[in-house]
């Protein structure tokens, strides 16, 4: 059974960036956020999205692009040379070599 609920569109809007943000379609979102509605057994999306920093999400939500595709980020990225790993290794690296003189 399924039942109807009628929001705002702002509460409704929050909802579905809240969801998006946690990776879960709205009624799981719903479900994981009221107690005794988890499966036993399985973490809820409260716990195991503890390290998200939300309000760094709602911050910045607001200023999201949809207007650039996945594939656009992609295209552009693969023109940067090498990898970024190696440059943070670089940087964690120099750091480490300056803190210690």
């Amino acid at each position: 059974m399924s039942r109807t609920v009628e929001l705002p569109d702002a509460v409704y809007a929050a909802l579905e960036d809240a969801a998006r943000a946690s990776g879960a379609s709205t009624a799981d979102w719903i479900a994981a956020h009221l107690p005794g509605t988890g499966k036993a057994n399985v973490p809820s999306a409260t716990a195991k999205d503890d390290w998200l920093d939300r309000d760094f999400l709602k911050t910045y939500a607001q200023e999201t692009d949809d207007s650039v595709s996945l594939e656009d980020v992609r295209a552009a990225m693969s023109k940067i040379p090498g990898r970024l790993a190696d440059d943070i290794r670089a940087e964690r690296d120099a750091h480490q070599v300056r803190g210690r003189s």
